[in-house]
């Protein structure tokens, strides 16, 4: 990893670090504490209805948004969000307490980093798992570093500063114009983080259904976390406001490292592991500390950050291989982390007068961190599980492909010349390019796309379009389908 390689990824990691650090600034109260409260996610739950709207229909017509709307659509939104954290900042300083003004800006800064976050993760589709986890996780880093910095400025002072300074979003579009897509860039590791199962799985209803109903459970715990017990912000100290920097820092570096150093699990059954951790730790403190909640806050704000980035690192492996557009899965991604956390915040606030209670928070939190912790290492087993056996059927498919006994196989070259035959007639039938042929005639034989790329000397990214365009063309939207048709209609 060269340092052109990371000057080419730092407009796209740059203006994703201020789209949600305008956020932060503007709705979560800069995490002076745990955020605003009901400005946090009452804001969210009200801005995320459009865009589930927005979703739903993107899923039922299948439709793709133009490049031109995206276009514009940013640059109004980073317009709109720098707008309204001067108007935060404005409604702080001469309305104090809660009013509708508030709640109306919350929604805009919220609504409008919302899409700017989106518009960076869709450039990043296509992009290998290292290079999605250094963009992601260095904007995360810089984010926190800088709201930390910026905690011991009057908060008037803070939001100004801000309100221009999400405005170089249109700076960092215009670099970003000059710089190769992050999908064009090639950073070497053997992790493979979700993008190894979204690959293969990213419109399988059974792995979407496995990946929403974990960060769901989770979600609903972190709903529970950042307000304990009533739903309330619970306020730092500075002491707890910089070990909750330091903390958080400190798992997104340790992600990145582990993931750089090709540990296969950092991002799959690792983060997992990390956010439990987070979780029941933020509860033990809650139990220990009950007049200093900040203590356990410090870990429970840590957890919710670090879904956060998750959920990032998410949308763009689904991205990558989905054959939806990129604002479909952006908005599910983050629907499923923020529905339910906004709905139990929310919920809290208003039904703790009723129910004064700490120790059912705490159960339920307790009980969600376990069942969704152990309900994704269950599910990841069997998707390894299932995947040993379907490599094993490919093989076989390419046997009886090939009229072969296993100890009767060919070598390498033969069978290439072999499949590659087969994927010419299919280059006659489908109208494929040349490209697309050798692409297919490796698929076929059981490379992955990664390999295909290795193989070929062409970026992941253009490998997985290649692929893409043969699915389109030929119908056919599996490697065995591909194989089954050779199999029947080639001679």
């Amino acid at each position: 990893m060269t340092k052109e390689l990371l000057l080419a990824l730092l407009p796209t990691s740059m203006g994703l670090m201020l789209a949600r650090t305008g956020m932060i600034v503007g709705a979560y109260g800069s995490y002076m504490g745990t955020d605003a409260g009901i400005y946090t996610d009452g804001a969210s739950f009200i801005s995320l209805v459009p865009l589930l709207i927005l979703m739903v229909v993107l899923g039922l017509t299948d439709k793709t948004i133009p490049k031109r709307a995206i276009f514009h659509s940013t640059n109004l939104c980073i317009a709109l969000e720098a707008i309204g954290i001067a108007a935060v900042a404005l409604i702080e300083a001469h309305a104090p307490g809660f009013t509708v003004a508030r709640m109306a800006a919350s929604t805009l800064v919220t609504a409008s980093a919302w899409i700017c976050m989106f518009y960076w993760l869709r450039r990043c589709r296509g992009a290998s798992c290292t290079t999605a986890i250094i963009i992601v996780f260095g904007a995360m880093i810089a984010s926190e570093t800088i709201l930390y910095v910026f905690s011991f400025i009057p908060r008037m002072v803070h939001c100004l500063i801000f309100a221009m300074a999400v405005l170089a979003q249109y700076a960092a579009i215009a670099a970003a114009r000059h710089k190769p897509l992050p999908a064009e860039i090639d950073i070497k590791s053997t992790s493979r983080g979700y993008f190894h199962f979204a690959q293969k799985n990213a419109d399988s209803v059974r792995f979407l259904g496995i990946i929403a109903i974990g960060s769901f459970l989770m979600s609903i715990a972190i709903g529970f976390l950042k307000g304990f017990p009533d739903g309330d912000p619970i306020p730092f100290t500075r002491v707890t406001r910089l070990l909750y920097t330091l903390l958080i820092d400190g798992v997104f570096i340790g992600l990145l490292w582990g993931t750089i150093k090709g540990k296969k699990n950092a991002m799959t059954i690792g983060t997992w592991v990390v956010m439990q951790g987070l979780g029941s730790i933020a509860l033990l403190l809650f139990a220990l500390f009950p007049e200093r909640l900040d203590i356990g806050a410090v870990f429970g704000n840590a957890m919710n950050v670090t879904m956060t980035g998750f959920i990032l690192y998410l949308i763009i492996a689904f991205s990558s291989y989905g054959h939806r557009d990129a604002y479909y899965y952006a908005i599910a991604g983050w629907g499923v982390f923020i529905f339910p956390r906004s709905l139990v915040r929310v919920t809290s606030i208003a039904l703790y007068a009723q129910f004064p209670s700490t120790s059912l928070p705490t159960a339920l939190c307790g009980g969600l961190l376990l069942i969704s912790a152990q309900f994704i290492f269950l599910q990841f087993l069997m998707l390894e599980r299932d995947e040993t056996a379907a490599t094993k059927a490919t093989a076989i498919s390419v046997q009886r492909l090939l009229g072969i006994k296993d100890e009767a196989a060919p070598g390498t070259e033969m069978r290439k010349a072999i499949v590659r035959a087969s994927a010419q007639e299919m280059q006659k039938q489908f109208l494929l390019s040349d490209r697309e042929t050798e692409v297919l005639t490796l698929y076929a034989m059981g490379l992955t796309q990664a390999k295909i790329a290795e193989e070929l000397c062409i970026a992941p990214g253009t490998a997985h379009t290649h692929v893409k365009r043969i699915y389109s063309k030929t119908d056919l939207h599996s490697r065995q389908a591909l194989l089954d048709y050779i199999e029947r209609y080639t001679d």
